[in-house]
């Protein structure tokens, strides 16, 4: 079972990506969920796009739009924290509703 308040992958290699696969998989069928996955560097968000551009041409998806809406892209850490704050602060606030 995978338990943490972030998945957040920086540069790395084939062991990275299949890490990364992993838990973006789990957080498209709802295994995992409100658990922001934050991709930081241009190499992510050049994945992320090869992906869109390939998995979802018209009359051949192999893949859904809001698949692509689960990674964060980020160029910095700064831009990072950022993203783990907020969904943080989300989170606290809906912990006050209940």
């Amino acid at each position: 079972m995978i338990v943490s308040d972030a998945f957040v992958v920086v540069p790395g290699g084939i062991g990275t990506l299949l890490e990364l696969s992993l838990a973006w998989q789990l957080l498209q069928v709802r295994k995992l969920y409100n658990t922001p996955l934050i991709l930081v560097g241009k190499m992510w968000a050049e994945l992320v796009e090869w992906g869109r551009r390939s998995m979802l041409q018209k009359g051949n998806e192999l893949a859904s739009e809001n698949d692509f809406q689960v990674p964060h892209c980020v160029n910095t850490m700064d831009e990072c924290i950022a993203v783990i704050r907020e969904n943080r602060n989300a989170w606290l606030a809906a912990q006050r509703i209940k």
